[in-house]
């Protein structure tokens, strides 16, 4: 491996800073090629191997330059080597019988008969006439015979021999195997693909020829290569039937044990692509980061490796992280000079374009722009479609580098964005508009699930427009807008009667005291962030106004040792690097703005004064006498503004939008030094659509009261670990979490591969609450001890028995996954190993496909109402879950919750709840208020009351 690396690193020195041109489409017709016989003619070995690599370069993606870079490095006596590239040739063309052959020599001198074998059996995959067959046993024998005086190849020349003695019969079997089954895939056409029952059909037999694969009768490579070539088909006559294929694709990239690298990079260029198409920035970017690690010391060729690097800047950019994007661009930019592919350099400067100028590099993103204006003036480059690229990320780009007022570029989102900028918002508005048009009309054509790739791009526009309707004075617009950011979620599409509901509508449920307050993030797509519109509505009027972004937090935004600390915590939970360039004051901070991370860092900052621990049987706070402090400033910034509007209102129910959803409103606390919750009922909701589909919906009879689950025992998963020693190994591991979860199979490896060393401790408290709640509240079930059970859970969601109950009561841990969001689970009794296939945690996947015709559920847990931020749906976590399965309403937790302090909280809102008739949201309010007057004795703190979030209507 040493010497395959130094050659890599030899041919791409060797192209450094040589100039870029247009190349043939025919590799052989290229200047190199020429130079690449020349030099086999002189026996300049060297020559040949750089003309090799030149060529490589050129036509990264072609498998005869792998062939010729294989070949140049077995005349250097290289033969390690050789078989590399000869594994990457193959990769790109499986179906070359040529492949295999010289493969097949270069692995025998090399003395690995293991790849020999795989070559051999690629060979005979292919499938020949009977005179080739023999033709090619009779030369690759003799080759091998003339191996035979070599001590140190004795066993593997005699490995070789028993391989070519049934060379025919084993050949005549691949080869019908592969007719039989792959025949349609290596077959497919433009016109069959194009065809949904015809693409069907073919992706059918590719799927059952994994069963000859598995028996060694077609090769991998050739497996992976119809699979691409279908990709490929797709993507141009049939895109839905392209997605279809991207699990598939998925599968191979991720998986190391059975797949060549060289097949697996081969299946991550469509995958990438399919991803990106879909806007799934978050799989691009989890597929893009494993494949660099993956080719850490093994890439082929410089073009290889900045082709990961794209896909990483890119995904990273459309996830406004443009810090970290910037980042990964400084490595891209030391791999520019060695590109010899024009198209793989105008992607370079697409994406290095705009990863600098949304970061704000402006010097950096000037050298890159001066670079990318010399490519677009080398002869003939303007008539090549890739140069698009270029003079895309030139126009979106240019107003943020320096060159001021430019023509409109007929791309809506990009012009708005750069009209917001110059102040030109009447002109703004026309083309967010324009956008917001041509955006619905993208998401309305597609299904449910392939709409979340386009979502992200979609409340971009609309937090644009709300701002531009904003400054342009057109108010009145404003709840439209931001309803319409919700209309694509997957709750509404699940649960709301109506997909985007009318100002006058919402209005007709209101009540005279009551107000709904929805957000909309309008700082979406630029350099900062945490910037939002409030709508608030009342009975008669609407109210719309901007929060106050960063003023409040100025000071400590500049001088906070505890931030900086806390940073670095959230940055090693992420697996990045610690954004510290504001906070140490490296960067001039835009005045009034969070720089991106800083709003979300603020969030943490204030749940983390929020919680506190137990310490010699005392609790302990966190910075106690911040705390009310912290509380003001949110209050001053998301509340305050609106105070003249909230006077007579005693009920408030809060639309949340991304962040704002782990913020505890209850406990902000207001000029007067009450907290929120003293003054209103308070309670949230993801749109105003769902809140009048819950409002409208039919009263509902219960048979019984309360089913409680608590007093759950908890063991160490004890399945080995999964590997986890990089980020490739966490995408692995998340790939093959997502896949057992859709298979039904248990997740103890996954679980066991973070836990501590001491399991999950008993909660005596959480038992002790549902004992107080059968004693309290009539017509009450339980499920204690051995009985808490996600088994007992799951039979009794499949029998239809959970909907006899109007509130269903879950005491126990959960947690929110820093890693692997699909493993934020909440617990009940856990095994050492699964008991009849449950391993004992019950996963957000598994909460949604639960049946909980319910009316309302407590997780009385730890961080149930956290989760990852999801476009279109706000946070996305357990409580979405529950409603997606069906609940009308929960209470959860934003932070870790006190075992005494929700004893009393949930025995006390049952009692309200089921013993004096009194409504949930009334209920929670009074026991909240309770609380803060010391009813319940020394709990007065936020830590006891405020954690706990009502979610319904």
């Amino acid at each position: 491996m040493r010497n395959f690396i130094l050659v890599a690193f030899l041919c791409a020195h060797a192209l450094s800073w040589s100039q870029v041109t247009i190349p043939p489409n025919d590799p052989k017709s290229h200047p190199s090629y020429a130079a690449f016989l020349e030099a086999g003619r002189s026996k300049n070995t060297n020559a040949r191997l750089v003309s090799a690599g030149e060529l490589l370069e050129t036509y990264p993606e072609n498998s005869k330059a792998f062939g010729w870079v294989a070949s140049a490095l077995y005349g250097s006596n290289k033969p390690d080597d050789a078989v590399m590239f000869s594994k990457w040739a193959m990769a790109f063309d499986s179906y070359n019988p040529e492949t295999g052959f010289d493969g097949f020599m270069y692995a025998i001198f090399a003395n690995r008969s293991t790849e020999a074998k795989l070559f051999l059996e690629n060979m005979q995959t292919v499938g020949q006439d009977q005179a080739t067959m023999q033709r090619d046993k009779q030369a690759l024998s003799g080759y091998v015979n003339s191996l035979a005086n070599y001590p140190h190849l004795l066993g593997t020349v005699q490995r070789a021999k028993e391989m070519l003695s049934n060379y025919e019969e084993q050949s005549m079997v691949r080869a019908k195997a592969t007719f039989e089954s792959l025949g349609s895939s290596l077959g497919a056409t433009y016109e069959g693909i194009a065809q949904n029952a015809t693409a069907e059909k073919i992706l059918a037999d590719w799927v059952n020829a994994g069963k000859m694969v598995e028996e060694g009768k077609i090769s991998r490579a050739l497996y992976v290569d119809a699979l691409t070539y279908m990709a490929q088909l797709s993507e141009k006559v049939n895109f839905s039937f392209g997605q279809k294929l991207e699990p598939h694709l998925e599968k191979i990239v991720f998986d190391q044990n059975n797949y060549l690298l060289g097949s697996r990079y081969r299946a991550f260029l469509r995958l990438a692509r399919v991803q990106a198409a879909l806007k799934r920035w978050d799989r691009v970017l989890a597929s893009s980061s494993f494949m660099i690690d993956q080719l850490k010391g093994k890439a082929p060729s410089t073009a290889t490796l900045a082709k990961t690097y794209f896909y990483t800047v890119m995904a990273l950019t459309e996830q406004q992280k443009y810090d970290e994007a910037a980042k990964i661009a400084d490595g891209y930019v030391n791999l520019l000079p060695k590109l010899k592919s024009p198209e793989y350099v105008a992607e370079a400067y697409y994406v290095l374009l705009r990863a600098y100028a949304f970061n704000k590099d402006v010097e950096k993103g000037k050298a890159i722009r001066k670079k990318a204006q010399e490519f677009l003036k080398i002869p003939g480059m303007g008539n090549q479609p890739y140069t698009s690229f270029v003079t895309n990320g030139l126009s979106t780009t240019e107003n943020i580098l320096g060159e001021g007022a430019v023509a409109l570029t007929g791309n809506a989102y990009n012009d708005g964005v750069r009209l917001m900028e110059m102040k030109n918002y009447a002109e703004a508005t026309k083309q967010f508009e324009k956008a917001r048009e041509e955006e619905v009309k993208v998401l309305e054509g597609l299904s449910i699930l392939a709409q979340r790739g386009y979502l992200d791009k979609f409340q971009r526009i609309n937090g644009m427009l709300a701002a531009s309707y904003y400054e342009t004075q057109q108010f009145d617009k404003i709840y439209d807008v931001i309803e319409s950011n919700r209309s694509y979620s997957l709750l509404n599409d699940k649960r709301s009667t109506i997909k985007q509901l009318p100002l006058k509508e919402l209005q007709a449920v209101l009540g005279a005291n009551e107000a709904y307050l929805s957000f909309i993030d309008v700082s979406k797509g630029t350099t900062y962030e945490g910037t939002y519109l409030m709508c608030l509505v009342r009975k008669n009027d609407v109210t719309v106004k901007y929060n106050r972004s960063a003023g409040a937090f100025a000071d400590l935004l500049s001088d906070d040792k505890e931030l900086i600390e806390l940073e670095k915590e959230m940055a090693k939970n992420e697996f990045r690097q610690p954004n510290l360039d504001y906070l140490n004051g490296t960067k001039a901070r835009k005045p009034g703005m969070f720089a991106l991370g800083e709003f979300k860092l603020m969030t943490q900052y204030l749940r983390k004064h929020m919680e506190a621990k137990v310490v010699d049987g005392q609790y302990v706070y966190f910075q106690k006498e911040k705390m009310p402090d912290l509380l003001r400033r949110f209050y001053n910034t998301f509340i305050d503004g609106l105070e003249d509007k909230l006077q007579g209102i005693t009920k408030l129910t809060i639309s949340p939008e991304g962040l704002t959803g782990t913020i505890p409103f209850d406990a902000l606390i207001d000029g007067q030094g009450r907290y929120l919750a003293e003054r209103f009922e308070m309670g949230y909701i993801p749109n105003a659509s769902l809140l009048y589909s819950l409002r409208k919906q039919p009263k509902k009879k219960f048979e019984k009261n309360v089913l409680a689950f608590g007093g759950a025992t908890y063991a160490l998963h004890s399945a080995p670990k999964a590997p986890l020693s990089s980020i490739g190994d966490l995408e692995k591991l998340r790939y093959r979490v997502r896949e057992d979860l859709e298979k039904g199979l248990p997740l103890d490896y996954a679980f066991a591969t973070f836990q501590s060393d001491e399991p999950m401790g008993f909660l005596e408290g959480g038992r002790h609450e549902v004992v107080l709640i059968q004693k309290k509240v009539p017509l009450t079930d339980t499920r204690l001890d051995e009985m808490m059970t996600e088994n007992e859970l799951k039979r009794m969601s499949r029998d239809n028995e959970l909907g006899k109950y109007r509130a269903l009561h879950l005491s126990s841990h959960a947690s929110v996954h820093p890693y692997v969001f699909d493993l934020s689970a909440f617990a009940m009794t856990v095994k050492p190993t699964p008991v009849d296939g449950e391993d004992g945690m019950l996963v957000v996947g598994e909460v949604e496909k639960l049946n909980l015709p319910i009316d309302f559920v407590m997780l009385s847990a730890c961080q149930t109402a956290l989760g990852i931020e999801s476009p279109g749906d706000g946070i996305k976590g357990l409580n979405q879950a529950l409603f997606n399965a069906g609940v009308s309403s929960t209470l959860t937790s934003l932070w870790s919750v006190s075992d005494s302090g929700t004893m009393f909280l949930s025995v006390e809102l049952y009692d309200r709840m089921f013993n004096k008739s009194m409504a949930t949201s009334a209920a929670l309010a009074q026991v909240k208020r309770n609380f803060i007057a010391g009813v319940y004795g020394d709990q007065t703190h936020p830590y006891f009351w405020a954690p706990f979030i009502y979610t319904g209507y």
